[in-house]
């Protein structure tokens, strides 16, 4: 059981570590899987709104049958994008 939950951990860690895509981008390993995955071209942007509206995009044309992944990234990117890059 022990072995499970330090493999657990492990994946989680992993699945939330950050990759640098450009100077201004940051991006978790689990959110790069899902944006590849939908054929999205994050590598093409320069800020999480660039990304935000390419997902937008796709949520708005209906190309994809099951939302919901792509939906929660698009929320933890907006959820990063105000606190980091709006003036309070």
């Amino acid at each position: 059981m022990n072995k499970e939950i330090e493999d657990l951990v492990n994946k989680t860690i992993n699945n939330n570590s950050l990759v640098k895509i450009n100077d201004q981008l940051y991006l978790k390993k689990y959110q790069i899987e899902i944006l590849e995955y939908y054929h999205i071209e994050y590598q093409k942007c320069s800020f999480v709104s660039e990304i935000l509206f390419l997902i937008e995009e796709i949520l708005e044309n209906g190309e994809v049958e099951d939302s919901d992944v792509l939906e929660e990234v698009a929320m933890s990117l907006q959820e990063f994008n105000y606190y980091h890059n709006t003036n309070k």
